[in-house]
């Protein structure tokens, strides 16, 4: 018994390390961020935009060797204040950031601005010869799409990337080899939610600000809820459903807040995938009881993933015999309602260790994972870390973007048409692409 008890250990400990080795080698450049490279082998890069997001980013990039920021910019003197004590480097400051990618010295910028400037410095960038790495959504207007795409098709020896975090957690990217592999079945249906009782305001100290700080209020400057908190989940819904909508339908309110801000505190919206596949998000600013989080169902199983942890529960149905999903992890095993109900963590490590009969299923279900080669045993990075890795990896390796043009450019439209849709009260649908 002890030596079975050993061996299990020794498993255990053999797929935690195994796993976390291959998921920071399926991230670039991870090996030759690790070798902490000299000042003249870091990318040399500017910093626009050092607000609450901007800093959020810098905190990671203190981490990161591979890159270097000599220059930062901000119109706002304490943000520009901020970002330069949150780096730590010294960099040269700006307020004009046209100034900054006149500097011969940088070789690619982050950009952390407000939306609606986020399509013009992008521009700017590319065309300064910069490579970009621009927060979501990649763009506010529909016909920025047009411009962006012809840039950067211009410069196509520069990395373009966009800020959709979630493609660089290892959470995420497991739940999507599960649904690639067959393990939740036909997925119809993906719900996602950004919940909180809260106003969404900054403080502002003097009220000449109250636009430049809290712009994320107006519509001269905001795609509101969907742009800030929908694009995220927009993103999962178009990875899991492996394409982009064709039409959505939302409705949405300033009921509660009002305090002089333009843009709704609730927004309803179902995106329609065509062939039955829909997603059904909501966000709102006067509760908070749910935690945020987004569930992928399908007709053999769900998965219900907040930021930290996913759960799959198994659809109790008859055992298919055919099908990508054919080798049913429950497979043998007797499975009692409790047990089906409760779930299975799909990073098992993190589960509590009961010795019961839930505890074997989790094993079974562990076997069942790793059958089809998924078995990631917890969250070796931050999201966060992760894309800006991969940025870095992007322009010293040549190596493609995590998330490129096209991902960031099919998640910015859903923006659009969502908040056309809620603002109309009418169906909006895409226009059919030419062959």
């Amino acid at each position: 018994m002890k030596d079975k008890v050993n061996d299990e250990v020794t498993r255990r400990n053999f797929l935690r390390s195994a796993a976390s080795a291959a998921a920071l080698a399926a991230l670039p450049g991870v090996a030759a961020i690790a070798e902490n490279p000299g000042p003249n082998d870091a990318v040399r890069y500017g910093f626009i935009g050092t607000g609450t997001q901007g800093c959020t980013l810098l905190r990671f990039l203190t981490t990161i060797p591979a890159g270097r920021c000599i220059a930062t910019c901000d119109i706002y003197p304490p943000n520009l204040k901020k970002g330069v004590e949150t780096i730590g480097s010294k960099p040269d400051t700006y307020e004009d950031y046209r100034q900054l990618l006149d500097r011969k010295d940088i070789d690619a910028v982050l950009i952390a601005t407000p939306l609606y400037l986020h399509a013009r410095m992008t521009i700017d960038a590319l065309e300064a010869g910069k490579h970009v790495f621009i927060e979501k959504s990649m763009f506010f207007k529909e016909e920025e799409a047009e411009q962006i795409r012809k840039v950067s098709a211009a410069h196509p020896k520069q990395v373009l990337q966009v800020g959709l975090h979630r493609r660089s957690s290892v959470l995420y990217q497991t739940a999507m080899e599960m649904v690639g592999k067959g393990a939740l079945g036909r997925v119809l249906l993906v719900q996602s939610r950004v919940t909180t009782h809260s106003s969404w305001r900054r403080p502002v100290a003097d009220a000449k600000y109250e636009r430049l700080i809290n712009w994320r209020m107006y519509r001269e400057y905001s795609g509101g809820l969907m742009a800030e908190m929908g694009s995220h989940f927009i993103d999962i819904a178009n990875w899991a459903f492996e394409g982009e909508p064709v039409s959505v339908i939302g409705t949405g309110g300033l009921d509660y807040w009002k305090d002089g801000r333009e843009v709704h505190d609730n927004i309803q919206s179902i995106f329609d995938y065509g062939g039955g596949g829909r997603h059904y998000f909501h966000c709102m600013l006067f509760n908070g009881h749910h935690s945020n989080g987004v569930m992928i169902m399908g007709d053999q199983g769900t998965l219900d993933i907040t930021d930290d942890r996913g759960i799959y529960f198994r659809e109790p149905v008859a055992k298919i015999s055919s099908g990508p999903a054919k080798e049913n992890w429950w497979a043998g095993a007797t499975v009692s309602k409790a047990a089906a109900q409760k779930g299975v963590l799909i990073f098992p490590e993190k589960e509590a260790k009961d010795s019961g009969f839930v505890d074997r299923e989790s094993l079974y279900a562990r076997r069942w994972l790793a059958s089809m080669g998924i078995y990631h045993p917890e969250e070796p990075y931050d999201p966060y870390w992760g894309e800006l890795v991969n940025f870095f990896a992007s322009i010293r390796e040549n190596k493609a973007p995590v998330v490129p043009l096209e991902i960031g450019t099919a998640d910015a439209m859903a923006v659009i048409k969502a908040n056309r849709a809620i603002d109309t009260g009418q169906k909006t649908s895409w226009t059919k692409k030419s062959a």
